[in-house]
């Protein structure tokens, strides 16, 4: 089932990319997101979309969204 990705949702991907599991989707783009800070997702952010959205196996989970309390 396709989901709708809201500016400011942070995702767990349930797998680790470069070590990180958690993103901010932000104003059309990923970002890594860790507590305090964010990076710009340096890879391809379409499959990143497509996996959060797909979530085929169910291991993605919506953490939240910043501009709401966790």
């Amino acid at each position: 089932m396709k989901k709708l990705i809201i500016n400011g949702d942070v995702y767990d991907i349930g797998q680790t990319i470069g070590g990180v599991s958690r993103f901010l989707y932000l104003n059309g783009k990923w970002y890594y997101f860790e507590a305090t800070f964010s990076t710009e997702y340096q890879y391809d952010q379409d499959d990143l979309t497509k996996l959060v959205k797909e979530n085929e196996f169910d291991e993605v989970k919506l953490l939240g969204n910043i501009f709401q309390r966790f």
